[in-house]
């Protein structure tokens, strides 16, 4: 990377040879690519997302904490929510590894550079970095600028001669360079060179419209380069499903610059997933992306920026979903038990994340004993008792169970059969009433009567809630919560109902998962109950709840 005047920056990012080196690979002479991410604009075209500035303010941080080159900040000038973004980031945030770019177009047709008010507003942006998009299809220069193929040549080389003059380093992003390219060659090269003669410090070239296949990619980058001496960069939009794909084989090709977003975030089917690039070209690759070690703590900042932009984390994702590296048949269970470098395509730590057993139907003794592992109880050994467990999740998963989504209660199965489970209260009964006026389902309500043993004493509770799950909840925590206050901080954060037996109408099995987080400590947990209605289903689940909670927490029965 160069800073505004041409001199190489220092790379401090070590990833790629230790990855290697821990990936039972020789570290060699890593190559390197400079990593930008538009997460904060690209990204944030993705459909039902809308980032406020202080969810710009939050991730801002946690891009420069992961290594990336650069962050693209947004389009000051044009967005005022982007404008006044760039503001607070000059007077509040100081990066450690990323350099701030501001993104904007090359100036109109029929006007100079230095009067266009939205390139004067790049300049007061602050920004060292500057991307300017310019378009590179000689059909959308014709049609969407309506501007002549001349023209749109002089407003990419004196936009970029511009802001070089003025100190900063420029990036063109040849916008629909691929289809562009296809269409007539000789045109989108010639913008590479308009840019490349005024100064641009980057060509990159994008595949807009996402339908490119990674052999194409890497046949023109190789065409291009012959043509041009500036450094090329990828943005990949993931319309064919090859957008991280398309940048690591655009990376063999010769560029060096990479653009993307973390969760392969973006407008339609969304952008080059930055995590996943990064990981493949560290991993198997070789090739320093991340500065620092950064690819280590990929999982977390992924999940992390999940929360603020309030878009669930995809457990598929590569490399840092929590699917990753999640195996479910007995086959895979024996052979990761011998080595689990069998079933594995990488060691899970390089990105932070974790191998996890996942107990279902499907699995053998050597699936039981490895997710115990994994829970902390050693079953080496004790082959009547991984019988009796496989047999037992093997009966409770064709009845309607999951344990593959719901943790906690596995452990409180295997807790049951080692004679370990701790009895917090017994229940007598309870039952629930629901009242509603006739045509005014908004006046319907709900109450639970639940009688139960904790603490030496017999207990009655009444709860009141907005549906009979609800009602039962309360009245729940309101019975326990005299013996057991540390249910105080366990919130149900999530709650799905799917029905098992369709075949059946109304009569269908049903099966509950509940997702519970305790605040002090920010553990979740997953529980799972199953029963002939939602809420038979869902008390047992409830229960499995707090019982796990308060074990987790360490609270002796009293």
């Amino acid at each position: 990377m160069t800073d505004t005047s041409g001199a190489p920056l220092g790379n401090e990012a070590h990833g790629a040879a230790a990855v290697a080196e821990a990936d039972g690979g020789a570290a060699g002479a890593a190559s390197s690519v400079e990593v930008y991410d538009t997460t904060l604009r690209d990204g944030a075209q993705q459909e039902g997302m809308n980032l406020s500035v202080a969810d710009k303010m939050a991730i801002a941080p946690l891009l420069d904490e992961l290594g990336v080159g650069v962050i693209e900040g947004g389009w000051p000038g044009a967005v005022p929510k982007d404008t006044e973004f760039f503001a607070l980031v000059n007077k509040e945030l100081s990066f450690r590894n990323a350099q701030f770019a501001a993104f904007g177009m090359t100036r109109k047709a029929g006007t100079t550079a230095a009067s266009d008010p939205q390139v004067r507003a790049l300049l007061d942006s602050e920004a060292p970095i500057i991307t300017l998009v310019a378009k590179s299809d000689i059909r959308h220069a014709e049609r969407a600028l309506r501007v002549s193929p001349d023209e749109n040549l002089r407003m990419i080389e004196e936009t970029v001669a511009f802001l070089v003059g003025e100190g900063r380093r420029v990036i063109v992003d040849a916008e629909h360079f691929f289809d562009g390219y296809n269409f007539d060659a000789d045109y989108a090269v010639k913008c590479l060179v308009a840019g490349q003669n005024a100064g641009a410090d980057t060509l990159v070239l994008c595949d807009t419209n996402g339908g490119m296949l990674p052999d194409d990619v890497s046949r023109i980058v190789a065409d291009v380069r012959a043509k041009t001496s500036a450094p090329l960069g990828m943005h990949a939009h993931n319309d064919s499903g090859c957008a991280v794909a398309n940048s690591v084989a655009a990376v063999s090709a010769g560029v060096t610059h990479v653009q993307g977003c973390v969760n392969g975030y973006g407008e339609r089917t969304g952008n080059a997933d930055i995590v996943a690039v990064t990981a493949n070209l560290e991993i198997k690759r070789n090739t320093i992306a991340l500065k620092g070690d950064g690819l280590k703590e990929a999982t977390r900042i992924s999940h992390a920026i999940s929360e603020i932009t309030n878009i669930v984390p995809f457990a598929r994702q590569p490399y840092v979903g929590a699917s990753a590296f999640a195996h479910k048949a007995g086959l895979h269970a024996s052979a990761i038990r011998v080595d689990p470098d069998l079933y594995q395509h990488t060691d899970p730590s390089l990105v932070g994340n974790d191998m996890r057993m996942l107990v279902s139907e499907m699995a053998g003794r050597a699936s039981i004993e490895l997710k115990g592992k994994e829970l902390g109880f050693d079953l080496t050994g004790q082959a009547e008792l991984l019988g009796r467990v496989t047999d037992r999740v093997k009966h409770a998963e064709a009845a309607g169970y999951t344990f593959d989504a719901a943790d906690a209660s596995f452990e409180l199965l295997l807790r049951s059969e080692l004679g370990d489970t701790p009895r917090y209260f017994e229940t007598e009964t309870w039952r629930v009433a629901v009242n509603s006026e006739p045509g005014d389902p908004t006046e319907a309500d709900a109450e639970s009567v639940l009688k139960i043993v904790a603490g030496g004493e017999r207990i009655v509770a009444v709860g009141e809630g907005n549906g009979p799950v609800n009602a039962l909840d309360h009245a729940l925590r309101a019975a326990l919560a005299g013996v057991y206050p540390e249910i105080g901080a366990f919130d149900l954060t999530d709650f799905k109902v799917r029905i098992m037996d369709a075949s059946h109408g109304t009569d269908a099995v049903t099966r509950v998962l509940i997702t519970t987080h305790e605040r002090e400590s920010g553990r979740s947990w997953r529980t799972v109950g199953v029963g002939p209605n939602i809420i038979e289903a869902s008390w047992e689940a409830l229960v499995d709840s707090l019982v796990y909670g308060l074990m987790k927490a360490g609270v002796e029965p009293r």
